[in-house]
């Protein structure tokens, strides 16, 4: 029968400990919802939730989801190894960004803006909405 002394005891248990005691991470709220441009359900948008630290949410986490053809998005975050639905709790600058574009060939003519610039800037954006625990429907009507 082996026998094990103190320091691979010791050695063993800090292992453990060391594998087991990740960052824990931090609360999240499920998000879904609609974005419509002038009223109408708009496919191919890029919705992202960037926490807002000058309100309190400094957390390295976004959480991002793309509209379908009714203009449907559901959040999902990817931190670190981990991934999941929602966003963490807290308030969030929300971007918006039209993902047709970067589809344009290279000195095509662009086609006109959806969504005016300053919505897929954090600085600029109007966006603003704080994510709670739990489920809940965030909306968004651009331009209406």
């Amino acid at each position: 029968m082996p026998r094990f002394s103190l320091f691979d005891c010791c050695a063993f248990l800090l292992t453990l400990l060391l594998v087991g005691c990740g960052e824990p991470l931090p609360e999240f709220g499920e998000v879904e919802g609609v974005v419509l441009v002038k009223g109408k359900p708009q496919r191919g948008l890029l919705v992202r939730f960037m926490p807002d630290p000058q309100r309190g949410n400094d957390l390295p986490i976004n959480a991002a989801g793309e509209t379908d053809a009714e203009g449907k998005y559901q959040l999902q975050y990817f931190y670190k190894d981990a991934e999941g639905m929602g966003a963490p709790v807290g308030w969030h600058r929300v971007l918006i960004e039209d993902t047709s574009l970067s589809r344009v060939p290279q000195g095509a003519a662009r086609p006109p803006e959806l969504i005016p610039r300053s919505y897929s800037n954090p600085t600029t954006t109007p966006l603003q909405k704080e994510v709670k625990p739990g489920e809940q429907t965030i909306d968004f009507d651009i331009g209406s």
